[in-house]
């Protein structure tokens, strides 16, 4: 079943009424038969981008969980029941004319903003042929600049980072500096100092900006979405 949103401060998406006939999940016994519905939308899952199937009326019909996240109220693109608003008028005239576009084929990248930020994305067409209220495009949200919180912990284990460590580790992909995150912790900059050596040693890494942008390629490590259906 396609997912959508009821609430935005429950971390796990509610499902909505199916858009296409459900596919039994018998499993994948060959390269030429098409996988179940549940098992696509699990993959959409683990995408580290917000992904949203939208129609040309700018009604959500699906969201992964990271648009989940990011789509909350008050961020530039968010949720008014099933629909999406955006904090400008004219931004929101730019959607539609995007999404109508969509319906035909073609693909265009937009910038929204709000007083708490922007965001790009791009509108891809997903249908040449849509009927009314069909989805039309998918959206692909920009890609936040948060780490992974678990993909640094499997990290940090892999690497036989203590917890000090790991705590620096996740202060310098933040942007932090030593010194600050020296300040932050209380301690010794000399202290932050040695714990930058001993990451760089464990992860064999010529510099601290090295391990950050290695880091920062992490692929997603999703939590588990208990409760859902």
């Amino acid at each position: 079943m396609f997912a959508t949103l009821e609430t935005f401060n429950r971390p796990v998406m509610a499902r909505a009424e199916p858009l296409m006939p459900a596919v039994p999940s018998t499993g994948l016994t060959g390269i030429d038969e098409k996988p179940p519905l549940q098992l696509l939308l699990a993959v959409l899952d683990e995408v580290n981008h917000g992904l949203l199937l939208v129609n040309e009326h700018a009604e959500v019909r699906y969201a992964n969980r990271v648009a989940a996240r990011d789509c909350s109220p008050g961020q530039p693109l968010h949720y008014d029941g099933r629909r999406l608003r955006v904090a400008h008028g004219c931004d929101f005239d730019a959607l539609l004319r995007a999404l109508t576009g969509a319906a035909y084929g073609r693909r265009a990248m937009l910038t929204l903003r709000s007083a708490r930020g922007s965001v790009s994305l791009a509108v891809v067409p997903v249908a040449a042929q849509a009927g009314e209220g069909d989805c039309v495009a998918l959206l692909v949200l920009g890609k936040s600049d948060n780490v992974e919180p678990l993909s640094l912990q499997f990290f940090a284990q892999m690497n036989q980072l203590t917890p000090a460590e790991s705590s620096v580790l996740a202060a310098l992909c933040e942007g932090l500096r030593p010194a600050q995150v020296a300040e932050r912790g209380g301690v010794a900059l000399s202290t932050i100092r040695s714990q930058i050596g001993s990451i760089r040693q464990k992860t064999r890494t010529r510099s601290v900006s090295h391990v950050v942008r290695m880091v920062q390629t992490l692929p997603p490590v999703v939590p588990a979405l208990s409760g859902s259906s």
